[in-house]
């Protein structure tokens, strides 16, 4: 069953959602400068096959000079496309605030939870939550590491 079967009732058709897709494309071209709108698609295909589809957290890969073309407004863009490619319903961007683990996070949530404090405030535990279990695999990794004479 592909993406668009399994939506059910409500969801935009298939040649819509292509269709809305296939104009931010196109205006993004004009607004965007080419290595911006490159890193942007490589980002979108690695996101495409990421946990993020299934509303899991995904860390992306990037060297030096891709991390100095992600502005703010260009992690904004790929949620917008990232929401254009995977929802059915209209999404929104929040940024997540200050909170240790969502320092500057935004993520795409259904418009009509955007102003939701309770919301705002699970999904700021599950992305704590999430990068502490990161962090500490990432200990055992190291430690492991180290007890089997390799740098880690």
């Amino acid at each position: 069953m592909d993406r668009e079967e399994s939506q059910g009732p409500g969801g935009p058709e298939p040649s819509e959602r292509a269709e809305r897709l296939r104009r931010y494309l196109s205006e993004l071209e004009q607004r965007v400068d080419p290595r911006s709108l490159e890193l942007l698609m490589r980002l979108l295909r690695e996101l495409s096959v990421s946990p993020a589809v299934r509303g899991g957290t995904y860390e992306l890969g990037m060297g030096p000079e891709e991390r100095k073309l992600f502005t703010p407004a260009l992690q904004a863009e790929l949620l917008v496309l990232f929401g254009l490619l995977t929802s059915h319903d209209e999404r929104v961007v929040v940024d997540l605030g200050d909170s240790p683990h969502a320092k500057g996070m935004k993520v795409l949530v259904p418009r009509e939870r955007a102003d939701d404090p309770d919301f705002l405030r699970r999904h700021k535990q599950r992305v704590a939550a999430e990068a502490a279990e990161r962090e500490a695999d990432r200990r055992e990794v190291e430690a492991i590491a180290r007890a089997s004479g390799m740098e880690p």
